[in-house]
């Protein structure tokens, strides 16, 4: 097989770790001379520089819980709200940034996957503020918790990002992979950046970590399925969350009556957004409901 064949077949293993399929597509970046997939990469292997540089799949909503104890209570584990702290704090801490190489968070799923990873607060944060929730009680400890499902869908997520982006580098170029190293790139500079951006970047939208900031990089055609859940899947979301909507949805698009195609596109749109939420899919809450809600409207041509 090519490189490239094996690079698809890799992310459909479940024998295949992360990490090593990544180092497989740094090979393939230095055989194409594409530097964007080297850098990226790069960041996956070795970790993002700061919290600004980091992907939609690599920021998590996240709560918080607090130890407090008191004369003689205690409590080990308190879910402290967001609310309690100045305004300028509460988006950072109703997230996780996930920083960390991407070897970090394989290693987490080599044991239990019931568990959670947590995130400390800085202790004059637990002090000064989490203790206002319990009057005659301290706040000794405070910390994000971030649950095993957002790892495994972190690690889906660059997985099926690189199957995507070797389908469409095939398919432009099949033996592209067989390059030598500082030969002539098989694809124009400009036409390998675009399958980079719609496929690593993300096919549809570039989600900011706050919702107001969807933007299109490819648009989403009318009852085209494979484009509405290649968009679906960039948020987080994986088939068995959207099963059976390909059928509902297409059913009311025959509906002459637009009330029954809102209500039903709203009642997916509602499904969708709480199993990004549940999923910690890597977005807010905000920013899932925004996504789900532009790529279903797309596909069935409503405003």
């Amino acid at each position: 097989m090519t490189l490239i064949q094996d690079i698809q077949a890799a992310t459909i293993s479940q024998t295949t770790d992360v990490p090593t399929l990544l180092r497989m597509c740094k090979l393939l970046a230095a055989r194409i001379s594409q530097p964007l997939l080297n850098e990226w990469v790069d960041k996956e292997l070795n970790g993002y520089p700061d919290v600004e540089s980091l992907p939609d799949y690599r920021v998590v909503r996240v709560d918080s819980y607090g130890s407090f104890q008191g004369g003689l209570r205690q409590a080990n584990r308190l879910q402290i709200p967001v609310s309690i702290l100045p305004e300028k704090l509460q988006e950072k801490f109703s997230h996780a940034y996930m920083t960390s190489g991407i070897s970090a968070y394989a290693a987490l799923l080599a044991g239990d996957t019931t568990g959670r990873v947590t995130e400390q607060w800085p202790l004059e944060l637990a002090l000064h503020y989490a203790s206002t929730l319990t009057p005659g009680m301290q706040c000794v400890a405070a910390w994000k918790e971030i649950p095993i499902g957002a790892v495994v869908r972190l690690l889906d997520s660059v997985k099926t990002r690189i199957l995507d982006y070797a389908i469409d580098l095939e398919r432009e170029a099949p033996n592209a992979g067989e390059t030598p190293i500082g030969g002539q790139p098989p694809l124009s500079s400009e036409k390998m950046t675009q399958i980079f951006n719609n496929t690593i970047n993300g096919n549809v939208g570039n989600i900011s970590n706050s919702g107001e900031n969807f933007t299109q990089n490819a648009s989403i055609q009318l009852g085209n399925w494979d484009s509405l859940t290649k968009q679906l899947t960039s948020l987080g979301l994986k088939p068995a969350d959207f099963e059976g909507m390909q059928g509902d949805l297409d059913e009311a698009n025959t509906a002459i009556d637009e009330k029954e195609k809102s209500s039903r596109a709203s009642k997916w749109i509602s499904h969708l957004t709480m199993k990004a939420l549940e999923g910690a899919s890597g977005v807010g809450i905000e920013t899932a409901a925004a996504g789900v809600a532009k790529a279903i409207a797309a596909y069935m041509g409503l405003s």
